[in-house]
């Protein structure tokens, strides 16, 4: 999300999702050299860049999943702080 130069990376307030303003994202890529989760793709069809939104906090591949494999959970409880940690700080050594 810091990585974007026009801010086309936005926290959505609902579903705690970062979304991708596709009106305001040039296609530069920038964002999927650094994310460390490798959750941001290029769509060449686009031109711009695509990730899970989350189905506005109701994602339909758990829904679809016929074996359970994929599950939402809360991110707190996830160890988000930490993941968080080790983004920013992959970040600032990718920039120097």
């Amino acid at each position: 999300m810091k990585a974007c130069p026009v801010d086309a990376i936005v926290v959505n307030l609902a579903t705690g999702a970062k979304d991708v303003l596709e009106d305001r994202c040039v296609g530069c890529k920038v964002c999927t050299i650094a994310c460390p989760f490798g959750t941001i793709e290029f769509n060449p069809e686009s031109g711009k860049v695509d990730k899970c939104d989350l189905c506005d906090g109701d994602p339909q591949c758990v829904t679809a999943c016929p074996t359970a494999a994929i599950t939402y959970i809360d991110a707190d409880s996830t160890g988000i702080d930490r993941m968080r940690h080790w983004a920013a700080k992959t970040l600032v050594e990718a920039t120097q």
